[in-house]
């Protein structure tokens, strides 16, 4: 993970927010209000492809790293099988100590541009300050 990253987008994806996802985390759930929940915590954009690419493209070395929080915010919970258009941007990348702290927005909109969903992931890289995208210690 570089500073040079910020504001860069680091993964674009296409989905579909699948009505038979939305049913089985609510059955998952099972409570009340677990309808209306799985309308609006379907996704975690970070992993949006299945995959952790994002972490790696900025040197982050999973058993080393926290999730340091993780903040949603919608203008309206996802239909089902809508399609969805993710883009995922290095928002901010500070470097506190020996530690790096980097946020991650995930804006989550129709084809059309309609925006649907923001999260904001933060995660602490033990030790990353200094590290270049492999991890190594930078030049």
């Amino acid at each position: 993970m570089i500073p040079e990253l910020k504001g860069k987008v680091l993964k674009t994806h296409k989905t579909r927010a699948h009505a038979a996802y939305m049913k089985d985390l609510e059955a998952t759930l099972g409570t009340p209000s677990a309808a209306e929940t799985a309308r609006v915590a379907l996704f975690f954009g970070v992993t949006i492809a299945r995959d952790f690419d994002v972490l790696e493209k900025m040197g982050m070395v999973l058993n080393e790293t926290l999730m340091g929080g993780h903040e949603i915010t919608w203008t309206r919970p996802f239909e089902p099988d809508e399609e969805v258009e993710v883009t995922v941007t290095l928002a901010d990348v500070q470097d506190r100590g020996k530690n790096r702290i980097a946020v991650i927005e995930s804006r989550f909109q129709t084809p059309g541009g309609e925006e649907i969903q923001r999260q904001y992931s933060t995660f602490v890289h033990l030790g990353g300050a200094g590290r270049g995208t492999t991890g190594e210690a930078a030049a």
